[in-house]
């Protein structure tokens, strides 16, 4: 007979929003008794995290690289370079940051990650929320639920990269990201390439697509070795792999609410409907959740994105789905006709309505006009949860990697 054992908080799955969460409570002197399940048995270097920041911060000692500059390339090559004064663009690794949130919940008496434990069935209970698992049974005042689900959304971003060593020196500029190079679009949506130089000889180069349905694993992998010959690096030493699926401007959920039950990560909103970063959102909402715990008070969720922001990514998303062939145009009108502090407050969720009236104003009116009264449309849920179902080897990340 399983076990049943009582926590006050039960977070459900431990990528970048569990862990995020669990180690702010676990740094804490006092706080709830905290347990948190997680499938998987080890953590692996799967993720890159990447987002805009000044020198100092609360995770300043995770990054590993800061570039100045960071770059779009359209198809024929013709890059528009950006920087912004006391930012840099900041590369955290994925090992970095599992490694240091397992030594900041090792070191709490009252925060414990179960790794190895797949939660199942959830459900209320007088008092609480009974969270059935293969390890036993918990009953909690509260979850917190991070696990990533399929859900209707109106674009995914699918992307695939590798970590590379070559004998030689790599192409990039070590002190620019390529942020999105060589664009491309046509009627089935975006293409671009990533890249993050890590050192002269060493790099990241992730091939990127938008579309409608999310893109097997298997053909972006294909076309990201016909890109990495194309920069002739077809022979290096490849270290790592990482890629995902991003569900961007997700409909709502379907599945019914359950009392003492919020929320978060990916699932929750976590994502930037227009971008898919979702980084320093996640730490946020972290920080306002364990604040919350700590003072007694109820667990919440990411909170509801500002009326203009949602209006302003709805509508650019619709924009996108409506006309494919011309997302490149959209994100090269960005960078050419936007100023760099302005687009990075947009894309980090700072955007003030002088910013947003700067780039409406850098972007072909007639697309975006059209879509303000539009419906919004959306893949279904079943639909693109079908096609990740058949590629075994496509994962929903727990955050994005740009």
């Amino acid at each position: 007979m399983n076990s049943v054992e009582d926590a006050d908080v039960v977070v459900l799955g431990a990528g970048l929003a569990g862990l995020s969460l669990a180690a702010r409570l676990a740094r804490a002197p006092a706080g709830p008794r905290v347990v948190v399940v997680e499938p998987r048995t080890a953590y692996q270097d799967d993720r890159s995290w990447c987002f805009w920041q000044q020198e100092q911060h609360e995770l300043s000692h995770l990054v590993s690289q800061r570039w100045p500059t960071w770059t779009f390339t359209d198809a024929a090559g013709s890059a528009v370079r950006h920087e912004v004064p006391a930012l840099s663009y900041q590369y955290i690794r994925g090992i970095d940051f599992y490694s240091s949130a397992q030594t900041d919940i090792a070191q709490s008496p009252r925060v414990d990650l179960r790794l190895g434990v797949r939660a199942e069935m959830v459900s209320a209970v007088p008092d609480g929320v009974r969270v059935e698992t293969s390890g036993g049974t918990l009953l909690a005042r509260q979850v917190i639920d991070t696990r990533p689900r399929p859900a209707a959304a109106m674009l995914y971003q699918s992307f695939v990269g590798v970590e590379f060593e070559c004998d030689g020196p790599h192409p990039f500029d070590p002190t620019e990201v390529t942020l999105m190079g060589s664009l491309a679009a046509n009627e089935e949506g975006l293409s671009f390439v990533y890249a993050l130089p890590l050192g002269p000889n060493r790099a990241i180069v992730e091939w990127t697509r938008f579309g409608t349905t999310p893109i097997k694993r298997e053909l972006l992998a294909g076309e990201l070795d016909h890109v990495l010959t194309g920069l002739g690096l077809d022979d290096v030493h490849r270290v790592r792999t990482e890629g995902g699926v991003l569900a961007m401007g997700r409909g709502r959920q379907t599945a019914p609410e359950i009392p003492g039950v919020v929320l978060a990560g990916n699932a929750g909103g976590a994502l930037r409907a227009a971008s898919g970063y979702g980084f320093l959102r996640i730490q946020r909402w972290a920080q306002v959740c364990t604040d919350r715990l700590l003072a007694g008070r109820e667990a919440v969720g990411h909170p509801e994105e500002p009326w203009l922001r949602r209006t302003f990514d709805r509508i650019f998303l619709q924009a996108v789905r409506a006309h494919p062939e011309r997302t490149a145009e959209y994100f090269l009108a960005l960078a050419r006709g936007v100023p760099p502090a302005t687009l990075v407050r947009f894309l980090s969720d700072g955007a003030r309505a002088a910013d947003y009236a700067k780039i409406i104003f850098s972007l072909p009116w007639s697309p975006f006009i059209a879509q303000v009264a539009a419906p919004t449309a959306f893949t279904s849920a079943s639909a693109a949860q079908a096609l990740l179902v058949a590629t075994p080897t496509a994962t929903v990340c727990s955050g994005e990697t740009q």
